[in-house]
């Protein structure tokens, strides 16, 4: 058992977990990710890096029965809290512009630009993601919300490169029509 995950067990049963040490041991980790996100944002994110790892934090420090088992279940979860104040961020921008024209999030390799309006729009299509295969809607955010290479994506979730490979070109796919103009 890693490090991380004696952090999280000893955590378990606990009402308000205490998620400093873990933060702690993975905050480079979490600094790098958010870097990544923050930088490809539009000119309309106010948030930095480290104020998205602290918001990430708070979320998750305040969450009411939140039992985290293992790193990479920590890194899902951090990966969906950054994706929801990182959306969050985006509608309080478009509700500022209620005019402004929506932008096509590209789903490139790694290369995923997204403006305030083409990230509330993933948002929803990563929601209709969910319904369809909440594996592909975790695999997603692990990639685009939490930074990881399908490599280290494979190797938290137990399966081959290979397989994350051909599970990420299937999110990108169904994403790419969802967010098509024809696809709304």
């Amino acid at each position: 058992m890693t490090e991380i995950t004696e952090l999280l067990r000893a955590q378990e049963g606990s009402q308000t977990p205490d998620l400093g040490p873990v933060f702690q041991q993975l905050y480079s980790d979490l600094k790098r990710i958010a870097l990544a996100r923050v930088g490809q944002l539009a000119s309309t994110n106010s948030l930095g890096a480290t104020e998205l790892v602290n918001e990430a934090f708070i979320k998750l420090a305040g969450a009411e029965k939140l039992s985290l088992e293992n790193r990479r279940h920590f890194f899902t979860c951090a990966a969906l809290a950054m994706r929801q104040i990182l959306v969050d961020q985006a509608r309080l921008a478009q509700a500022d512009k209620r005019n402004a024209g929506l932008q096509q999030v590209t789903l490139g390799d790694g290369e995923v630009q997204a403006s305030a309006a083409g990230l509330s729009d993933l948002d929803l299509a990563l929601d209709d993601l969910e319904r369809i295969d909440p594996e592909l809607r975790r695999l997603v955010e692990l990639r685009y919300f939490a930074g990881l290479s399908l490599p280290a994506i494979a190797e938290l979730r137990s399966v081959s490169a290979r397989t994350v490979s051909r599970d990420w070109e299937r999110a990108r796919a169904f994403l790419k029509v969802r967010l098509s103009a024809d696809g709304l």
